[in-house]
């Protein structure tokens, strides 16, 4: 998985690659994908991670001749644009890749949700595939599944929100049924951004709770917001049992937790997301003690294959590799086998090639839904475990099945 041949090798299906090349790639010595993603603002940190695990396996790719389309050898070209975690900026950035540059292919958002859902309705008109990143926000995929011919050329390569759901849920009910967690007031608070990747999240997660007779209550804040006092002032006197935070933004999880720690609130504190940045226990310290997270993707401490591909990364850029790294290095092989696979950028057949995916990576084996156009989720597909920090590093404490620590009640 750390060099081409291995990277390219992980499909089941096998497409008549000659008998589907598209005559402007037989023509064309490289296919042009455009990607789509922070590369400043609140969520610049992940969105440039993806832009260099992506340009890693460009390289790859490249130093090894090219992919194999219909017997020639194409190199890979991929031009980036920011879009600051903000839709109107996506969409402005995708035209352009569209029209100026003339791109084969699209690739976004790779981290926001918002961004996703304005982007999808901009590539059927141009008759262009395109696959997002990270972006879990289950309205993607109700869009795939509401309105099938418009978007059938577009693939999720991350879960839906709802999985986040199933595994917070989840956790609290065994932390229950283990004694860890005595819930008396039945009560759960949602800390969360206000995007669609936040919103979707708490609106999957809290009709769990509510249906086992759990009060819920939300709290939106703004991308990057770092001031959390008046939400835990409120919080001290509701005395929730569990609080649950969603952000994108690290430096919002940053800001949080110490500030958690330092008005001593009293409850079971789950986060989704911002953990997997490998800057957010530098800056959160001993506050991030204890602290739940979803999901750890990516476990180098722990999982040997893991460290092989973070030793890699740092080896290649410079870099330690953390989740996000190895999400986007994931993305990127799955979608070029797939190309390989098909013969052609053209949507029709690579969306086909989507549909018959069978592809092993660093962190998972993507097989897709091909009613959403979504990854399978589950133990032998695309994990979606509970972490908990424990000493300074991240442990999965939950499902058992991927367990490599035992949970710890928190300060």
């Amino acid at each position: 998985m750390l060099r081409r041949t291995r990277l390219l090798s992980g499909s089941a299906g096998v497409l008549a690659a000659g008998a589907m090349l598209a005559s402007g790639v037989a023509a064309a010595d490289t296919i042009k994908i455009g990607v789509i993603g922070p590369l400043t603002g609140p969520a610049a940190n992940s969105g440039i991670s993806m832009r260099q695990a992506y340009e890693l396996v460009a390289q790859e790719v490249n130093e090894e001749g090219g992919l194999n389309i219909g017997g020639e050898q194409v190199q890979v070209e991929l031009i980036f644009e920011d879009s600051a975690s903000r839709p109107e900026v996506g969409v402005s950035a995708a035209q352009k890749l569209l029209t100026r540059d003339q791109v084969d292919l699209l690739v976004g958002d790779t981290i926001a949700s918002s961004v996703t859902l304005a982007l999808m309705e901009v590539a059927p008109s141009f008759n262009k595939f395109m696959m997002s990143g990270q972006p879990v926000s289950i309205e993607i995929a109700n869009k795939i599944k509401t309105d099938p011919e418009r978007f059938a050329n577009f693939w999720k390569s991350s879960f839906n929100s709802d999985a986040y759901a199933d595994t917070l849920h989840g956790t609290v009910s065994w932390l229950m049924e283990s004694g860890d967690l005595d819930a008396g007031n039945k009560s759960v608070a949602f800390i969360v951004e206000d995007t669609d990747y936040g919103i979707s999240n708490y609106e999957y997660t809290a009709p769990l709770f509510e249906e086992e007779g759990w009060t819920t209550q939300m709290e939106t804040v703004a991308l990057g917001h770092a001031d959390f006092y008046p939400q835990l002032s409120k919080l001290r006197n509701d005395e929730p049992d569990v609080v649950v935070s969603i952000f994108t933004s690290v430096n919002s999880g940053i800001a949080l937790v110490k500030q958690i720690e330092e008005q001593g609130l009293e409850a079971l504190h789950l986060a989704v997301y911002y953990p997997i940045r490998s800057e957010f226990l530098e800056g959160a310290g001993e506050a991030a003690e204890g602290l739940l997270w979803t999901p750890l993707m990516f476990d180098p401490v722990n999982n040997e294959e893991h460290k092989e591909f973070s030793d890699y990364m740092n080896e290649s850029i410079g870099v330690a590799a953390g989740g996000d790294h190895a999400q986007g290095y994931c993305q990127m092989g799955m979608l070029l086998d797939n190309i390989e696979r098909a013969g052609t950028v053209e949507p029709e057949a690579l969306s086909a090639a989507f549909a018959d995916t069978d592809f092993s990576c660093v962190i998972a084996r993507y097989v897709y839904d091909t009613e959403i156009h979504t990854p399978k989720v589950g133990a032998e597909y695309l994990p979606v475990p509970m972490a908990q920090i424990q000493d300074g590093s991240s442990f999965a404490v939950w499902p058992h099945t991927t367990a490599t620590s035992e949970f710890q009640p928190q300060n």
